[in-house]
């Protein structure tokens, strides 16, 4: 029935070529035109699962502060200049940054902000004060300890700089204010860096470098963004003096560079390969009319592109170049066309001949791309849209319209006709090839059980050394190679938040111990904790105890001729210490819920916003949705599952790791790809025994993509590679072709007519491994990845169709192969 109306339908067209070849100019013209309305997004959240862990992931770090930062380092090269050139080259770049791109900058911190602060924190370091502290404070108070700080505050002050420290000592004789400098300390070096202040401004500890953090207006995986971010940065970095050198450090500088050397790589590889191919064609072929297999994909893709944003709205522009390169695969279709036409006074039978498996070839394939409906990843789902639609306009015009367009024969045999008679009546394929085969396949199934799914994917990052090189300066001077993992807490309240936090805190200090967690509850709890942690000190300082320490500072005093009004400044801050503070412990700049706090909206709580947008908006932000409080630890596997379980334990929590991420992204892609695998297995054999309605003719065409799998999996273990998202969908299409492949030489063992099958095969796996060849030496790690795995597939598969099938058609099915 296929072959009757599929018939009728190419005699059709054959009699009215002109009016099918006229509509098909106006609507590649009309699709043309339509290009231009077509919108794009360069976003690169389209090939990323669909799951809770990286969707929270992607979220923390398109939405937080600590993502979005764009670091630059400064570095004096002349030794003739010194830290104040520098310094003022620094405010000067930093005044001149696009406020657009660059919301806030910021190039140090204010020492005397950070007294201030330091000095609003004492202020309420009653609140700030737990239990444990307090039995603390308790054992200072004795005549040992008490005469031990008045001697080291007694040689502080003969120093010439023990005047500014005198009005310290009178308030804080005990030095309780080291609790909370403690606390702070461990808060700052959560971000790993080594850093000195030097007149507000961040200095490397060799005093030659110098650096600025500014906010981005830009998502890390927006490219076209990030392209423009960059480009506004490196012009103010050339106005720079010649003495200083900048090293940019952001994410955005990644996301540039594997775009740039993805786009460099696909156009050095479609130049060579369309010069070999062409080249290919035109001594092999040498017939003109065999360039518009070439033009049969450029049109199906224009055609798909309207369509699938018809369907589907704006396309990635991955996916557009992902499609394009995959719609290269239907000249494959065009090919045994043309070989079954070419030289043919009526080719008319012998392209009828070739409709089924070129058909069936087409939906083998288009059967394995509707497994990609079934990812979670979304830019897979528009890649069958886009494949899917190009395959089958191709197949069209290949089967309809592509003999019509052919040159007369002249009468003469050409030098392809020549070769592909040859090839079919040689008698290539023999038991020895069999045998091969057979051992081959049996040894490296062995091995195809050993590949292994790459599960950093920094394996496959394009990012220019210039980046690396530029990375490794910035943490040979700054530190911070190993970036913490991070805990976040969400909520709509901010005391619940904090609320949140406190406990998860004392949850991850039991279970890896305060060194290894890095939390703002160490330093700010939640109100009801001050309100309780205030209780508890107004008790503590009670009339006995002051008198006892009042004493002890009278009796050691005496020996420093301290006078004896000299700590009368601690003793009146306890008595004030007894009202409620009228200052409470706030995040700067965010307004707290109406009713759960006497700080009005916007009060800093006494802290300067300058300092408090450098060191607490690291732990505490406002978002969209309420507020987020984040901690930080060691990003290790055993850290990693241990706050992963008492995230667990809370709702609205929960842990953004680089270790995780890359895992979870290796399991969900693993799972997608044996999903996908099973799939397209069933679909291919399906569509294969569709084809033929034969058992044994079915099983020996699936021979050639069975054995590119075995040998592809089993290669790659062998060789130490890995299976990753890259070169998955490159499998995909070694499937696709290799079925293709073993339909085409199936068939041809019908003995019908000679139509040129092996000429055609081997035309098409010649001119796939040109391209996939030039591939391997791409200079992006993916691309390469997908060279190697295009070049085993298709050898495979060419080798088992053409030395392997014929000979396995001969024994198995009757009738013998020409």
């Amino acid at each position: 029935m296929f072959d009757k109306y599929s018939g009728r339908f190419y005699d059709y067209t054959a009699r009215n070529k002109r009016p099918v070849q006229v509509i098909l100019i106006l609507l590649i013209i009309i699709s043309l035109a339509a290009l231009y309305f077509v919108e794009y997004e360069s976003s690169m959240d389209n090939i990323l699962p669909q799951n809770e862990v990286l969707d929270r992931s992607m979220e923390f770090f398109r939405n937080s502060n600590i993502a979005g930062k764009v670091v630059v380092s400064l570095e004096l090269t002349s030794p003739e200049k010194d830290v104040s050139d520098l310094l003022r080259e620094t405010d000067l770049l930093a005044g001149s940054l696009d406020r657009n791109l660059f919301p806030e900058v910021t190039v140090g911190i204010s020492e005397s902000a950070v007294a201030k602060d330091i000095d609003a924190m004492f202020k309420n370091l009653p609140e700030m004060v737990s239990g444990n502290e307090l039995s603390q404070i308790d054992a200072w108070i004795d005549q040992k300890h008490v005469s031990q700080k008045l001697h080291d505050a007694y040689l502080q002050l003969l120093k010439p700089q023990g005047m500014l420290l005198g009005s310290m000592l009178r308030s804080d004789p005990l030095g309780m204010r080291m609790l909370v400098l403690e606390k702070l300390k461990a808060l700052s070096s959560s971000t790993g860096y080594d850093v000195e202040i030097r007149d507000g401004h961040f200095v490397s500890r060799d005093g030659r470098h110098a650096m600025l953090i500014a906010k981005s207006a830009v998502a890390i995986t927006d490219s076209a963004g990030s392209k423009k971010l960059l480009a506004s940065l490196k012009d103010r970095l050339a106005t720079l003096p010649g003495y200083i050198r900048a090293d940019i450090i952001c994410g955005h500088a990644h996301t540039v560079s594997n775009e740039k050397l993805i786009k460099r790589d696909i156009v050095f590889i479609s130049f060579i390969a369309a010069v070999a191919m062409l080249l290919l064609y035109g001594v092999v072929i040498r017939d003109f009319s065999a360039v518009t297999i070439f033009m049969i994909p450029v049109v199906a893709i224009v055609f798909s592109i309207d369509l699938s944003y018809l369907l589907l709205g704006k396309l990635s522009y991955w996916v557009i170049g992902l499609g394009s390169t995959v719609a290269g695969i239907a000249t494959d279709y065009g090919t045994h066309v043309y070989f079954a036409a070419q030289g043919k006074s009526d080719p008319s039978p012998f392209v009828k001949h070739v409709i089924k498996p070129v058909s069936f070839g087409a939906l083998t394939t288009i059967a394995i791309f509707l497994a990609f409906f079934f990812s979670g990843i979304k830019g897979y789902n528009q890649l069958a849209v886009v494949t899917i639609i190009s395959i089958v306009v191709s197949t069209f015009i290949s089967i309809f319209v592509l003999p019509h367009l052919m040159l007369k024969p002249d009468g003469k045999t050409s030098f392809a006709d020549r070769i592909a008679g040859k090839l079919e009546r040689g008698n290539i394929s023999n038991g020895l090839a069999v045998l091969f085969w057979i051992f081959i396949t049996l040894a490296l199934s062995y091995f195809a059980f050993h590949v292994e799914f790459e599960r950093d994917i920094k394996n496959i990052d394009g990012t220019e050394k210039e980046i690396i090189n530029a990375e490794e300066r910035f943490h040979k001077t700054w530190g911070g190679e190993k970036t913490p993992a991070v805990l976040v807490v969400n909520s709509k309240d901010y005391e619940d938040a904090l609320e949140m936090n406190e406990r998860i805190y004392r949850d991850a200090v039991q279970a890896v111990g305060a060194e290894n967690f890095t939390s703002m509850a160490s330093l700010w709890q939640a109100e009801k904790t001050r309100k309780e942690n205030a209780g508890r000190w107004n008790e503590f300082w009670s009339e006995e105890r002051k008198q006892r320490l009042r004493g002890l500072l009278l009796q050691e005093g005496k020996k420093y001729n301290f006078s004896k009004n000299a700590f009368e400044p601690f003793f009146e801050s306890l008595k004030a210490n007894n009202d409620p503070p009228s200052t409470p412990l706030t995040p700067p700049g965010l307004p707290l819920n109406k009713g759960r706090s006497e700080t009005s909206p916007g009060d800093t709580g006494g802290f300067s916003e300058k300092s408090g947008n450098s060191l607490f908006e690291r732990f505490v932000q406002k978002t969209d949705n309420g507020y987020r409080v984040v901690s930080f630890f060691p990003d290790t596997k055993e850290y990693a599952g241990s706050m992963n379980e008492i995230s667990g334990r809370y709702p609205g929590s929960y842990i953004v790791s680089a270790a995780v991420l890359s895992n979870t992204l290796s399991e969900v892609v693993s799972k997608d790809l044996r999903l996908m695998t099973l799939i397209s297995a069933i679909s291919v054999i399906v569509m294969t025994y569709l084809c033929f309605f034969n058992f044994r003719e079915t099983l020996i065409a699936l021979v050639p993509p069975l054995t590119s799998i075995v040998w592809l999996f089993g290669l790659m273990a062998l060789l130490g590679l890995s299976i990753n998202a890259a070169n998955m969908i490159a499998g995909v299409l070694v499937i696709g072709l290799n079925s293709d492949y073993g339909i085409f030489m199936t068939f041809r063992s019908r003995k019908e007519m000679n139509t040129g099958t092996v000429m055609a095969i081997t035309i098409c796996t010649v001119t796939t491994l040109i391209g996939a060849g030039v591939l391997i030496f791409a200079k992006h790690p993916a691309l390469s990845s997908v060279g190697v795995t295009m070049v085993i597939g298709l050898g495979a598969g060419f080798f088992s169709s053409v030395m392997v099938v014929p000979k396995l058609c001969e024994l198995f099915v009757k009738g013998k192969a020409i």
